[in-house]
């Protein structure tokens, strides 16, 4: 869990992104506000991931796509394939016009264009499959303000698997598409806020109160609660879920309590740098 918050800026918690590794390959999810330091923090190098799935193209999901591209190409990188919904080859194209400048003077420096000028791009639709090398990738589309994508992350080898819902509504259908699996990853920006604040970093006050009901109404639209949450835990029969894309200054308890009304398995309240393993381990 390398970045579990909104896109409201926090010192703890960065833009949503995840890693998912699997044998000795690990793919990105989503690349938000401080990916690239989140992966340095958990020694992960990031030019060494050459598979980056996007949910959907919002702020909180994509802004640190420029550092993760550049970054990891100037330190080695040769190959980078995207996977997202329709859309996603503008964050290419948005690249070459921005950047152009700055990849040429880089390249006068030695770097060849290997892994900068010849990024694929893979626009995925529901119910697609992408073989990695030893995980299949499944897709789904979920409820949420713009074309959102859920993913499922199969080890063929060891059977173990991860789902990640991105940003979404509740939405029944998803059990079918996580059944059985070790692990959910759902999206619970619908939360609580602690009954006070404490400590002296800059504090956002409109979010140290409850939500407006107008404010509330029109995000439940688009995000889940904990309890949706572990409603399709639940039906899905899965072993662990982690709750995350928080909003600053959520109670912890309290989310954990509402999912445990309704799910049984182990629950986790997802923090930056945050290790889960399928084993329903969390480190």
């Amino acid at each position: 869990m390398l970045g579990t918050g909104s896109p409201v800026p926090m010192v703890d918690r960065a833009g949503t992104s995840l890693a998912v590794t699997a044998g000795n390959e690990t793919a990105l999810v989503d690349c938000g506000p401080n990916t690239v330091q989140r992966l340095l923090k958990s020694q992960i190098d990031p030019a060494a991931i050459e598979q980056l799935f996007f949910t959907h193209q919002h702020m909180d999901h994509n802004a640190d796509f420029f550092q993760f591209v550049i970054g990891g190409w100037s330190r080695g990188r040769e190959n980078l394939t995207l996977h997202g919904p329709p859309g996603t080859e503008r964050l290419v194209e948005s690249l070459e016009y921005i950047y152009d400048e700055d990849i040429a003077y880089r390249q006068n420096l030695g770097y060849p264009l290997d892994g900068i000028k010849d990024i694929e791009c893979n626009e995925v639709r529901p119910g697609d499959s992408i073989c990695l090398d030893t995980v299949d990738v499944s897709v789904c589309e979920v409820d949420h303000s713009i074309k959102t994508y859920a993913y499922r992350f199969d080890d063929v080898r060891t059977g173990e698997s991860i789902v990640f819902t991105g940003d979404t509504d509740y939405l029944p259908s998803l059990d079918d598409f996580a059944a059985g699996a070790d692990v959910l990853i759902h999206d619970c920006c619908m939360a609580p806020p602690k009954p006070e604040q404490t400590g002296g970093e800059f504090v956002w006050e409109e979010f140290t109160n409850p939500l407006t009901q107008e404010k509330r109404r029109r995000l439940s639209n688009f995000h889940a609660d904990a309890e949706e949450a572990g409603t399709i835990a639940a039906d899905a029969d899965v072993d662990t879920l982690v709750l995350t894309h928080l909003l600053p200054y959520r109670d912890q308890d309290a989310i954990r309590e509402s999912a445990r009304t309704v799910f049984d398995g182990e629950i986790v309240v997802a923090e930056d740098n945050m290790t889960i393993r399928s084993s329903n381990a969390t480190t």
